[in-house]
């Protein structure tokens, strides 16, 4: 075993100084040289091939996965079929010639490759969403170059400006267009009074799980830029999102006046208010009764109506006492 050991990764390197891509296939990107050994053992063993032959048949088999896009998150699920892939060769019949035995070494490997495909086509890559984060789940791996190729987008997201007016609230968010681990670790920092996406320049102000930073109310001292930063399991930076927030000042002083005029507005009460709540206790004066009644329409007619009475009782008694009077009689007994 060790002499085969030997004499196969003499080979291996013969192989790839002289021009054969033993690296470049899914053979070799799935296998640790322990495994291959075991793999090209059984044949050369056996006498069925020898190892330059075996590689390259290994290499040839597994060329058709170079062309396939594989979910970064599949390839231990792929890694464990090799070990069904390691068994099934081993329990080929070692009693078959030669010819035989590399066809049924083929067949099986066929049927390895074809259990790749339909893992990888039930369970593909996701697509990358723009423009910014770590997205591990749309990792994927490519045997041709045995590496792993993120989203061709960067970590950070753009730099954002929010706009608020001082006094009010605020709330900065810390969403992805990928979705987000469960409890994400999520740390905040702050740069005051600049516009700037250098960290450098920031400090901490908070450490968590929430994706938002509330700011309750405004003050001239919060402008500046924000940045949280989102942390997995692994302790990788999936996500960085920067905010510069612009506060736009107000007269504070006026409007602190004007919450307690308010505020007196509510408790003090005006004149016309106590004079009302007064009357309401005492009750209407004679006054203001004669008043109030002197204003109704219906009592100037009624005593419209009593006045002209008046005057026609007047007028009636006036007119019977001088029917009843002698006037000459009067007019006689009056003195010389």
């Amino acid at each position: 075993m060790a002499n085969f050991n030997s004499c196969y990764l003499l080979l291996q390197l013969f192989l790839l100084l002289g021009g054969v891509e033993v690296a470049r296939s899914c053979f070799h990107c799935f296998t640790t040289p322990a495994q291959r050994d075991q793999i090209c053992h059984r044949p050369v063993s056996l006498h069925k091939m020898d190892p330059e032959r075996c590689l390259q048949k290994l290499h040839a088999g597994f060329l058709p996965l170079n062309s396939i896009s594989i979910a970064f998150s599949e390839i231990p699920y792929i890694k464990g079929y090799l070990k069904i892939f390691e068994k099934d060769v081993k329990s080929i019949d070692k009693s078959l010639s030669p010819p035989d035995w590399v066809h049924q070494f083929e067949i099986t490997m066929a049927k390895y490759v074809q259990g790749v495909r339909d893992r990888v086509e039930r369970h593909p890559p996701e697509q990358c969403r723009p423009p910014c984060g770590l997205q591990k789940a749309a990792r994927t791996f490519t045997c041709n170059k045995c590496a792993e190729e993120d989203c061709n987008v960067p970590v950070a997201c753009p730099l954002e400006t929010l706009s608020v007016s001082e006094l009010d609230q605020i709330t900065i968010p810390c969403g992805a267009s990928f979705p987000l681990p469960e409890d994400p670790k999520v740390s905040w920092k702050f740069a005051k009074n600049i516009r700037v996406a250098d960290l450098s320049y920031f400090k901490h102000i908070k450490h968590g799980d929430q994706l938002f930073l509330l700011i309750k109310p405004v003050r001239m001292s919060h402008r500046g830029t924000y940045v949280c930063e989102v942390t997995d399991d692994d302790d990788d930076i999936i996500l960085r999102k920067f905010h510069y927030l612009d506060v736009i000042q107000s007269d504070v002083r006026e409007r602190a006046i004007m919450d307690i005029y308010f505020q007196r507005a509510l408790v003090e009460k005006s004149p016309t208010q106590l004079k009302e709540e007064e009357t309401t206790k005492q009750g209407p004066s004679t006054m203001d009764t004669i008043l109030a009644t002197l204003q109704n329409p219906i009592a100037y007619a009624v005593y419209a109506g009593i006045f002209l009475l008046a005057i026609i009782l007047l007028a009636r008694f006036l007119w019977y006492y001088a029917l009843s009077v002698d006037w000459r009689k009067q007019h006689l007994q009056s003195p010389v």
